[in-house]
């Protein structure tokens, strides 16, 4: 049963990850921000993700659990990104799941965050 799951997110991932050419990696965590499965197109430098801990993974959790306050006011959060140095991070939340996705500065944020969307909805498998 473990081993079918670990499969199930490694092909998630995987299928993230060649959505488009400017994905650099892909990780996702449960609601304590603790790392559940993480995939990087390979040869490819990570800019933060190989350096970051559980206590950045938890910063990540904080900021969608805390949009998740006024979701009563403003609807649900879809998703978060922000602009880093040299590439974009997207967050997902997905059940009590986080996805983290990096990318390049070449893509645009609000059409790739909602073919990320529609990508997570569709699949219901973790």
């Amino acid at each position: 049963m473990v081993i079918a799951g670990i499969v199930k997110l490694d092909q998630f991932c995987k299928s993230i990850l060649d959505i488009d050419r400017n994905v650099r990696s892909v990780a996702i965590l449960n609601g304590k921000g603790k790392l559940l499965h993480s995939a990087a197109h390979r040869g490819v430098v990570q800019p933060s993700l190989e350096k970051w801990n559980d206590t950045r993974y938890m910063e990540c959790t904080f900021d969608i659990s805390m949009g998740a306050k006024f979701d009563d006011l403003y609807g649900p959060v879809r998703y978060h990104h922000s602009d880093k140095d040299d590439f974009i991070m997207f967050s997902f939340p997905h059940r009590k799941n986080i996805i983290i996705i990096t990318s390049t500065k070449k893509t645009s944020p609000i059409a790739f965050a909602t073919k990320i969307a529609h990508m997570i909805n569709d699949f219901k498998e973790f």
